[in-house]
């Protein structure tokens, strides 16, 4: 069963897990929650986490990455 978001996704808080290297503690950002499923094991969710990316001339702009 799918349970689809509204056009526009809920925001929701995500931990995101400690950095393998020692000294990089876990950490909470804002995401967007697009779905959510229920499987016969538990439930996927499809969250957008904020992300950045590079463009042609070099610079930086805002984008989402969705897991």
């Amino acid at each position: 069963m799918t349970t689809p978001s509204d056009d526009t996704a809920r925001p929701v808080p995500a931990v995101l897990p400690a950095g393998p290297v020692p000294g990089h503690p876990q950490q909470e950002a804002a995401a967007r929650l697009w779905r959510r499923r229920q499987t016969h094991t538990g439930r996927v969710y499809l969250l957008g986490p904020p992300s950045h990316r590079g463009i042609e001339d070099g610079g930086v702009e805002a984008a989402e990455h969705r897991v």
